[in-house]
């Protein structure tokens, strides 16, 4: 399967609601707007191509590279080849894919949030906060860690740029539901920052402030 069948296949997937839904919440108009589903058919049909995967990444499609991601052989990616990614998304959907799909199984993540950490980019530090998400949800930090983190997102949450204060908060309240000892603690500071308090959600779905976040997990978790 080459490029050009995959391309063609993929537009005439074409979803108006959909492709509205996603330029919409950031997307460029280069987009067909597939449903996920299909992509991830569609992915399991094609198996893991890591040279198509970086075909389909430069054409720069929306739906391209959600295909690409789920192709992608993430032993095979270098950390050059990771932040030259990076820098090309423009689309936090893309890059929150990337990073919870990709960069969750790499074997070198540490060195690449290191090499992540001089960027002030918006959208590569929520990249750079996606990896303690990954670090926490996997229980990966110690204690001192852990301490040392909340203190940075205590001192850095409410004055973050926008797509890095997201991913902060996500961190912070992932921290409250993987680490127990610690959720009391979390629960308090979030209630004093006050970050996406008053964030209005639709019905049925939950608020990124953090408490209700940590209580709707754990209510769903009984």
């Amino acid at each position: 399967m080459n490029l050009n069948e995959v391309l063609i296949f993929l537009e005439s997937q074409s979803n108006p609601s959909r492709k509205k839904t996603l330029i919409k919440a950031g997307a460029s108009i280069n987009t067909y707007g597939v449903l996920l589903g299909t992509l991830r058919k569609y992915a399991a049909q094609i198996g893991i191509n890591h040279i198509l995967a970086k075909e389909l990444w430069k054409t720069h499609n929306t739906d391209a590279r959600l295909l690409a991601i789920m192709l992608f052989d993430v032993d095979k990616l270098t950390i050059e080849n990771i932040i030259n990614d990076l820098e090309s998304i423009d689309f936090v959907q893309v890059l929150d894919d990337y990073m919870f799909r990709v960069i969750k199984d790499y074997k070198l993540i540490n060195e690449l949030q290191d090499s992540l950490k001089k960027y002030r980019n918006d959208l590569m530090m929520r990249a750079y906060w996606a990896i303690y998400v990954i670090k926490i949800e996997g229980q990966l930090l110690n204690h001192n860690e852990i301490d040392e983190l909340i203190t940075i997102i205590t001192n850095e949450l409410i004055d973050a740029k926008p797509h890095t204060q997201w991913m902060m908060n996500r961190a912070f309240a992932t921290i409250g539901i993987k680490y127990e000892n610690y959720r009391e603690n979390v629960l308090k500071i979030s209630e004093k920052l006050g970050v996406y308090k008053d964030m209005k959600v639709s019905k049925g779905c939950t608020s990124a402030y953090v408490p209700s976040w940590i209580n709707a997990v754990i209510k769903n978790n009984k």
